[in-house]
């Protein structure tokens, strides 16, 4: 299977879990967000719905407002990696190595235990396999997600990205 049907595979798949979370289905990207600490939860949700793509936020808190492109989730074993094309989380609760041969893009803190191989990525050398940014920071992180997204906007730069994190 080469990159260009693992990627449609994945388009499908995504479109099934928009269905389900009831998410725009204009957008093409899908990103799952998870941070132990609520604040920085709780601040990047308020920048999230401007942005042009999907979210499944896996927190615990009830927000009693509805995102017309953000869902909730209690249960991180309800969801399937495999569909999702970004993380953006603090690298504490699960593997990174599984979610990248799923070929599911980490955007992580500087602190990762993976630092040795996670690099920032900088598309006009088509080097880096990550977005990385500053523990504990809603700034940092949301800039690394912004990263990721005008990335995401140019497919060839985004199959480097995707080819990179694979290898890893």
């Amino acid at each position: 299977m080469n990159i260009t049907d693992i990627m449609s595979n994945k388009s499908i798949q995504r479109d099934i879990l928009k269905t389900k979370y009831n998410l725009p289905k204009r957008t093409k990207i899908l990103v799952w967000i998870s941070f132990s600490d609520d604040t920085v939860t709780q601040k990047l949700i308020e920048g999230l719905e401007i942005l042009p793509a999907n979210f499944i936020i896996f927190w615990e808190n009830k927000i009693w407002k509805d995102y017309k492109n953000i869902a909730f989730e209690k249960n991180i074993e309800n969801l399937n990696f495999e569909w999702i094309d970004g993380v953006l989380w603090q690298c504490d609760s699960m593997k990174l190595e599984e979610l990248m041969k799923a070929w599911v893009t980490p955007l992580v803190n500087e602190n990762c235990y993976l630092w040795k191989i996670l690099s920032e990525f900088h598309p006009g050398r088509a080097e880096g396999n990550a977005y990385i940014f500053e523990k504990d920071s809603s700034w940092s992180a949301y800039y690394a997600l912004v990263r990721y997204l005008e990335n995401h906007k140019f497919p060839y730069d985004n199959r480097n990205l995707v080819k990179n994190v694979v290898w890893v």
